[in-house]
């Protein structure tokens, strides 16, 4: 660890995370290459250990070289070049795994599509990256055939889901109507995977440039639209091995269990982690089992999930044996206190030694730029900046950065910043900025501090807030500022606070509220919690009504879906 300085009080000049990390680790340089050169230079010694475990099929590092250079020369045969943009939207699968890394190898780029979003968004995403080739799984080739019609797409790739399963697995699969095949389309522009790879010459090139364009994620849309990422081969090293010099425990022989869908930059990463060390992935279908399911059978070493799952997961209260466990991850979503305590007590019940790794994070910074490891970790923070990052809290009005404990805007210098949003320069700017220090650095949108042992905590959102009067003069309630004050009572296992119009006040709170099991009805509820907040709450901060329900609804990355909440408020 490095020597302890004087501190000026202010986290960008003092970097008090520093004392965590060697000088080694300080002065590590960042890989310079693609991610596929990277990957293969790293595993060259490796050849012959598991690379992939999919449903009963073990592919080594030697098959997985194999197969990417097959998909890369197809891919070149079909007709793709350096600089290509080829929409892939599939699920987790080797396949997908293949073909991204062989487009990384030619130099082409992967939009990444979610085959759940609605056709109009979907064909919005292909016509923005001027796509002329998609690859989809054959569940999805209906809705692609109904969308392309006017985009500029010349063939499109379907794969199926039990493609690479092991010959018991596909045929459980098909029986249990799981994973039925289905037919190809009857449509001249659509051919199957393995139509596709007879494209292969027998060679491909490979590309070597680490800052362009690598993959297009798009953001969960949770309080605005959409919009595409464009991230490198550059940014995403840059997280991989950040995360690989902060791990103390990291090890080639471990297995890292893929459930996150590789649509999104936190999927990504989980492929590009354990490929640089060497580890087994378990890929498995998102969201199709269970965290005691998968734990039960593959013992994993490492798991990362959205805060509410791991909450669902410690709420389950299964007797499982999570001695494996080396590290539980979590983020992309605010995780209370509550919660966090309930997760970590859970994990402890079931033997496992690390407590939640909470991590904070966010698209345009390619997913992860803190977490709480086992050795570097404080309660109720988010972790400290990886050893490369900078991370502060300036003022949202002034722009000044904030000292210690002070709240205000978040923001991140860090390599694996964005490139930009797709065809989308206004908004690029308005999120990348360039301070008085000379750097530029990524406005988050999320409010928090540093800590003096320079963790990160978020407090709330930005734009999640309430806009009121209060005594003739326009105030911001931000939403999580309700939330935590209901958490506090008893009664209240989860909330979630929105706004609702109102002709009188602008916007007035409302709260969706999940209550602590057996405590007490949903109409004796709502007589405490008026009683509560009358009692502890400033008046604009108290809710007008309260819904009871059993859940919150989800965006497709796992985090709760305000904007739906804000609706379904407007309903009731």
């Amino acid at each position: 660890m490095t020597e302890e300085k004087e501190l000026t009080g202010y986290p960008s000049i003092d970097k008090p995370w520093l004392k965590y990390y060697s000088e080694e680790a300080i002065n590590a340089q960042l890989p310079d290459d693609t991610i596929f050169i990277h990957i293969k230079k790293c595993c060259e010694n490796r050849l012959q250990e598991t690379a992939i475990n999919y449903y009963g099929n073990s592919i080594t590092y030697r098959v997985l070289f194999e197969k990417i250079e097959l998909v890369a020369s197809a891919l070149e045969g079909m007709g793709v070049r350096e600089g290509s943009i080829v929409s892939v939207c599939m699920l987790n699968s080797p396949e997908t795994i293949f073909l991204t890394l062989a487009l990384n190898k030619i130099g082409a780029t992967a939009n990444m599509l979610c085959g759940m979003d609605s056709s109009s968004e979907i064909k919005q995403h292909i016509l923005d990256a001027e796509s002329k080739y998609v690859f989809t799984l054959d569940i999805f080739q209906e809705k692609i055939q109904a969308l392309i019609s006017d985009t500029c797409v010349e063939k499109v790739v379907v794969s199926t889901l039990t493609q690479e399963m092991s010959f018991f697995s596909k045929i459980g699969a098909r029986l249990l109507k799981k994973a039925p095949a289905l037919p190809l389309v009857n449509d001249h522009r659509f051919i199957s995977w393995k139509q596709f790879v007879k494209y292969n010459t027998g060679e491909s090139s490979t590309a070597n440039n680490p800052t362009a364009p690598a993959f297009i994620t798009y953001t969960g849309g949770t309080t605005g639209g959409s919009k595409g990422v464009l991230l490198s081969s550059a940014a995403v090293l840059a997280v991989s091995e950040q995360y690989i010099i902060g791990e103390a425990q990291i090890s080639s022989d471990s297995k890292w269990m893929l459930v996150l869908p590789l649509f999104i930059a936190f999927g990504l990463i989980c492929v590009s982690i354990p490929l640089m060390t060497g580890m087994t992935i378990i890929v498995r279908l998102p969201m199709g089992e269970t965290i005691g399911d998968v734990c039960k059978k593959f013992r994993p070493n490492y798991y990362v999930f959205s805060p509410a799952f791991w909450e669902e997961f410690a709420d389950k209260d299964e007797k499982l044996d999570l001695s494996s466990l080396v590290s539980p991850i979590s983020g992309g979503d605010v995780l209370t206190e509550k919660a966090e305590k309930k997760i970590d007590d859970y994990l402890q019940r079931c033997g496992c030694k690390t407590k939640l790794m909470n991590g904070y994070g966010m698209s345009e910074v390619c997913a992860a730029v803190s977490v709480n490891f086992d050795h570097i970790y404080e309660f109720g923070s988010v972790g400290a900046p990886f050893v490369k990052n900078t991370i502060s809290a300036f003022d949202v009005d002034s722009g000044e950065e904030l000292q210690y404990g002070q709240e205000g805007e978040i923001c991140i210098h860090t390599p694996s910043m964005m490139i930009g949003y797709l065809k989308n320069e206004e908004e690029s700017n308005n999120i990348i900025r360039k301070h008085d220090d000379g750097l530029l650095w990524v406005h988050s949108g999320d409010l928090g501090y540093i800590s003096e042992n320079g963790f990160i905590h978020i407090s709330g959102r930005l734009k999640r807030y309430i806009l009121t009067f209060y005594n003739g003069v326009a105030k911001k309630v931000f939403s999580l500022d309700i939330e935590k004050k209901l958490v506090e009572n008893p009664i209240v296992e989860k909330c979630v606070a929105v706004p609702y119009d109102s002709e009188e006040f602008n916007q007035v709170p409302v709260a969706f509220v999940i209550l602590s099991k057996g405590v007490v009805s949903d109409k004796e509820a709502e007589k405490v919690l008026k009683k509560y907040a009358d009692e502890n709450m400033e008046d604009i901060y108290r809710p007008v009504r309260y819904f009871f329900v059993d859940s919150f609804p989800h965006t497709k990355v796992g985090k709760i879906d305000y904007r739906s909440l804000e609706t379904k408020a407007k309903e009731l």
